[in-house]
């Protein structure tokens, strides 16, 4: 199981025009193959907050996937921001070039998408322009949800993956009916991640890990109690 952090770049994001799924998206494709994901940053359009933040995740990640800022404007600086945080010089990558020829006609956009950090390992767009790169251990790509899916598809293997398994039980109620059933199993199973997730008139509560038999173990325990205390449930599939 590997640790990774999200960071997404865009001060659409912080401004709440538009919702981060690309986070959530990469978050639930990394979990499901059995890896950790440790954080989800956002910062804005700026090369040293990109620099500085991307630092830090390197830190606490094994690998770290930034998401944003890879086009063409002017507030498009990644590339840069990246590039500072690795002590890398920027340049014109040859095969970055080769991605974009005869799809995009100006010759100052491609050399602007393909001005990367040295030693980046390009990774075709095929939805879009920019393409992606890896260098060390960040995975850069675009923010236009597709694009992202794209580029990501073509390296998700590389990274892994660990058996993964979840169970989840819908219990009506709030959840201070079940906290302490919750820490009792959380304490008892430490490998096992536990969830609970309260909505208006009920919780959802998710029970995962890589050991089938055990997550299936502490949602029977789980439901056991529930039945003793009389609390209504429904396993959800």
């Amino acid at each position: 199981m590997a640790k990774f952090s999200i960071l997404s770049v865009g001060n659409e994001i912080l401004a709440g025009d538009i919702d981060n799924t690309n986070a959530t998206y990469l978050a639930k494709r990394l979990t499901i193959a059995g890896h950790d994901v440790i954080r989800i940053v956002v910062v804005p359009d700026s090369v040293d907050d990109i620099a500085s933040e991307l630092s830090r995740l390197k830190e606490l990640s094994d690998f770290v996937i930034v998401t944003g800022g890879l086009g063409v404007t002017h507030d498009d600086v990644t590339a840069e921001g990246v590039a500072k945080a690795l002590g890398k010089k920027l340049v014109l990558n040859e095969e970055a070039v080769k991605t974009m020829e005869g799809r995009v006609r100006s010759k100052k956009a491609i050399e602007k998408m393909a001005t990367l950090p040295e030693g980046a390992r390009v990774i075709r767009n095929d939805v879009g322009a920019a393409p992606g790169f890896i260098v060390d251990n960040v995975l850069v790509m675009p923010g236009v949800p597709e694009e992202m899916k794209d580029i990501f598809s073509k390296v998700e293997k590389e990274f892994g993956c660990l058996p993964y398994y979840e169970e989840r039980v819908r219990v009506e109620g709030f959840e201070d009916r079940i906290s302490d059933i919750l820490r009792e199993l959380a304490n008892k199973y430490r490998d096992i991640s536990i969830g609970s997730y309260p909505k208006a008139s009920y919780v959802n509560v998710k029970f995962s890990g890589h050991n089938k038999s055990v997550v299936e173990r502490v949602k029977n325990e789980f439901l056991r109690e529930l039945e003793k205390r009389g609390i209504p449930y429904r396993e959800m599939i």
